[in-house]
């Protein structure tokens, strides 16, 4: 069987086996495994041996199917793990081993500081992800990040690993705490419980992705806290991830949320638009799009809320360069991106102008009755205009309707507060000043715009 053969035939497994089982098991037993198929068997070598025990009791019959659908006959299937696993390497040895999850991840390309992009959004948790792979790094351990979903947690989380796997001599792993609990049930199911913690336990840098998958999980939050204790009693450094701040996780053990801050807490916001037009020109440069910088603020306008939802803006614009495009040298431009934002509309639920009302009352920090009162106050005034703005770009709602929502005797006001935002976000500068704060009205269009269709969105 040639190679490319193999291949192909090691792929249709593996969707088979992700169809079958479904994409979180799959991706929790059976991603970081290796597979060799050819027309006689199908062999798969797991991370460890609780991995392998667990593979071969819960998924053998499953993967016999699926090698079946994938090879066209029934052959055996042998599964084995990493002799290397359980093996402990001796400190500073310069032939280190490292766990066969990390090793394996680093040859998939695991995501690197090389590849970060850096802006006000993420500056400080970048910072601190840098020092704590350094010698003075436990200084700072444990290394707490946490944010929005989509932001750069676990970019950083896997950079950190893969720098750590090439210059600290010593064992490194990254894992989520899904793989962690998984892992922790498996062992005490098996009896391999002593194996389970010295895996964790003789570490010296382990990071933990999506900490918030273990509220109300008491068995596991507890080995958990004694994971990190034992960790930092040995030396070894901590890196640790969530979408939210470890003291508002609910049903988190306090001992726990007491370890988690014990060390720095770093945020990473969501971009802002000098990032996400960094973003946009990385991606677009690695695709190998040309496009013009009218183009890269349009898209850096609409793709708010993530940078995976920058990254499947540009896949998107990728497509459609190729649409497009009759030659290489050919340059995308506003009017491409237009095309492809009419072609895939944000959300297709309707927009309420109480929503409107209510998001730009909490970034403002007024009340909703202070938007829709008779305040004649310049901040209030100012909020009001956004909110009249928001209402007539997202909504249905007549002049007339907008003014009787927002509180207005006459709709020649919601006309005017409108044509004042508009003639603002036509100026070369959309800088505005308010109570000696200065503000980027496009860029907080931009942000209200999104967080108003997300609201829409939740409602499904």
């Amino acid at each position: 069987m040639s190679p490319q053969l193999a291949s192909s035939i090691e792929q249709r497994l593996r969707e088979k086996l992700s169809n079958t089982i479904g994409e979180r098991p799959y991706r929790m037993w059976f991603s970081n495994t290796d597979m060799t198929c050819s027309k006689d068997s199908v062999n798969i070598v797991a991370a460890t041996p609780l991995a392998a025990n667990w593979i071969s009791n819960r998924f053998t019959a499953v993967i016999e199917d699926a090698a079946n659908a994938a090879l066209g006959q029934k052959v055996p299937v042998h599964i084995s793990f990493h002799e290397t696993a359980e093996q402990d390497s001796k400190p500073h040895a310069p032939e280190r081993t490292h766990n066969p999850t990390t090793k394996r991840r680093t040859n998939r390309k695991l995501l690197r500081f090389e590849d970060f992009i850096v802006g006000s959004c993420n500056q400080l948790a970048h910072a601190a992800a840098k020092q704590i792979t350094e010698e003075d790094g436990k200084v700072i351990s444990p290394l707490f990040i946490h944010g929005a979903c989509g932001v750069g947690k676990t970019h950083l989380l896997q950079a950190i690993c893969s720098h750590a796997t090439k210059t600290t001599p010593g064992k490194v792993r990254y894992v989520t705490a899904e793989q962690f609990t998984n892992e922790f049930i498996a062992s005490s199911r098996s009896g391999e419980f002593s194996r389970f913690r010295s895996r964790y336990r003789t570490l010296d840098l382990l990071a933990i992705d999506d900490v918030h998958f273990v509220a109300n999980k008491v068995k596991t939050q507890e080995e958990l806290l004694h994971t990190i204790d034992s960790a930092g009693l040995s030396g070894a450094r901590l890196v640790l991830a969530s979408d939210e701040d470890p003291r508002h996780i609910r049903r988190l053990n306090r001992a726990l949320t007491n370890r988690l801050v014990a060390g720095m807490i770093a945020e990473i916001q969501r971009p802002d638009r000098d990032t996400r037009c960094n973003i946009i020109h990385k991606l677009t440069r690695q695709h190998g799009i040309a496009i013009t910088l009218g183009a890269v603020d349009r898209l850096a306008s609409q793709a708010v809320g993530s940078v995976r939802e920058i990254e499947g803006t540009v896949t998107r614009l990728r497509a459609t360069a190729v649409l497009l495009c009759s030659d290489e040298s050919d340059t995308i431009g506003i009017d491409a991106v237009e095309r492809l934002l009419r072609s895939t509309p944000p959300t297709s639920l309707p927009i309420r102008i109480a929503d409107v009302i209510e998001v730009t009352a909490n970034r403002s920090g007024l009340s909703i009755q202070d938007i829709k009162g008779p305040s004649r106050a310049s901040n209030i005034v100012f909020w009001r205009s956004i909110a009249s703005y928001l209402g007539r770009k997202l909504t249905k709602h007549s002049y007339p309707e907008l003014a009787i929502a927002i509180g207005r005797k006459n709709h020649s006001t919601v006309h005017a507060a409108v044509k004042r935002i508009t003639q603002l976000l036509e100026q070369p500068t959309t800088i505005a000043s308010l109570n000696g704060e200065k503000f980027d009205v496009k860029e907080l269009i931009d942000q209200l715009t999104w967080a108003i269709r997300s609201k829409a969105n939740e409602r499904t």
